[in-house]
């Protein structure tokens, strides 16, 4: 068996035998090291040291504590508050509200997860308590998380820009219409199920319910206009606004909220530790794994092997699609861009796509993969969340992906659904 052949199976056996995604990528990235006489450990920890030397990757870290603010500070509660008096009147109402909050909040967190675990425990007791079947409420609870990582600001976008030295900015805005549009989409389901099932409207409120439920959650809807207004007016980089959002997380949560307390924050600071330890750990891993695919030239072989078959652009388009779904279904968010990226950002620079329309089309198929089994991080999430079996949220997810299907294949084949904006505005030229 030739060199990488051992490379490949020593990954797929670590992965059979349960190892961390890391340990995996690690694990046969080291052996094909010591196996490889041309190469020596100090080339694997010079790979793994460069992985991590990036200006734009601090940013995760401090979205990551962002997130964890506003799930403790009272801004999760104010914003669903604030979506409920807005379209919560409407037959199927807290659908609405779900999709509604969960795209302002994503203003403001980057993270799927972090929607599930802080907002969709919001959601999902309301909407018990108001009769609303597990069925649509689990759905619309996992299906409206992944609006998060699209509209900015957005983790997964950092990673990307970072490792494909492409600009975040122009990621982030990029990432807009197409989070609208995911909304839209899911709004439609919503009321198509809403009408079948006749579920139930929440009653009217009156202005001055919905004045008060507005000054309440005012500092907390200020979050995504500073954050991307702040990148917009080019008065701070996606890096600082990042560290800008927990400034502001702590000064509204602690300060005019008070839901947060000093005490409060060296938990929040463990919790950030947590979570983002073993994301850094899958960028060194899945960078030095990268770095030995572009060694062995694996990118010119599939681009070669693919172009034999076609060259047509739309055809490729889709061929990447059904690449990242799969790969999404076994790996992580984090391991999925950065071990791809040697490959389909050649591929598709040769037939003529935008890094930056790359870039959107990766992160949505990939959340996307977020509520795919067997590995699909956001299943485990509602699962806890909800307390229901792992088994019933996947049977529950299965017919809310394709709405979101919907919306990967316009965004694909519509580049300008991405590229729009972000040129509009000046931040991107393309």
């Amino acid at each position: 068996m030739s060199l990488l052949g051992i490379f490949f199976l020593s990954l797929l056996v670590m992965m059979a035998l349960g190892f961390p995604i890391y340990l995996s990528l690690l694990g046969s990235s080291m052996i094909y090291i010591f196996l490889n006489p041309n190469l020596t450990m100090l080339t694997a920890l010079e790979k793994m040291m460069n992985a991590t030397n990036s200006f734009a990757l601090l940013a995760v870290p401090f979205f990551i504590f962002a997130g964890n603010i506003m799930n403790t500070g009272g801004i999760s509660e104010r914003i669903f508050d604030f979506a409920q008096k807005l379209v919560g009147r409407f037959k199927g109402g807290l659908g609405y509200v779900n999709i509604l909050a969960s795209t302002i909040f994503s203003g403001a967190s980057g993270s799927a997860l972090a929607d599930i675990g802080g907002l969709g425990t919001i959601e999902i007791k309301a909407m018990r308590e108001r009769k609303f079947p597990d069925n649509f409420t689990i759905g619309v609870t996992g299906a409206s998380s992944t609006v998060g990582p699209i509209i900015p600001p957005s983790i997964p976008f950092v990673l990307y820009g970072s490792m494909a030295n492409v600009s975040i900015g122009g990621l982030f805005f990029g990432g807009i219409v197409p989070g609208l549009l995911i909304s839209a989409l899911l709004c439609v389901y919503v009321y198509i199920l809403a009408k079948k099932h006749n579920l139930p409207a929440e009653p009217a409120p009156k202005f001055g319910e919905v004045f008060t439920s507005f000054r309440r959650a005012f500092f907390a809807l200020c979050f995504p206009v500073i954050i991307i207004g702040g990148i917009w007016t080019g008065f701070f980089t996606p890096t600082e606004a990042a560290f800008v959002s927990i400034l502001y997380g702590l000064l509204i949560s602690l300060v005019f909220y008070r839901d947060l307390t000093l005490k409060d924050v060296p938990g929040l600071i463990v919790e950030t530790v947590r979570t983002t330890v073993p994301a850094t750990a899958v960028v060194i891993g899945a960078a030095l794994f990268g770095w030995i695919l572009s060694y062995e030239k694996v990118d010119r072989f599939v681009i070669d092997f693919i172009f034999s078959i076609t060259d047509n652009k739309y055809v490729i388009l889709l061929l990447v699609n059904i690449l990242l779904f799969i790969l999404g279904m076994f790996v992580d968010v984090v391991a999925a861009i950065l071990i791809t990226l040697p490959i389909l950002l050649p591929l598709t620079t040769a037939v003529g796509v935008d890094p930056v329309h790359l870039g959107v089309i990766i992160v949505l198929n990939l959340m996307i993969g977020l509520l795919t089994p067997p590995v699909g991080m956001s299943l485990y999430m509602l699962s806890s969340v909800a307390r229901i079996p792992f088994a019933q949220v996947v049977r529950i997810m299965l017919p809310w992906i394709v709405p979101l299907v919907i919306a990967l294949l316009i965004v694909t084949y519509v580049p300008q659904v991405v590229l729009f904006l972000p040129k509009l505005i000046g931040i991107y030229a393309g």
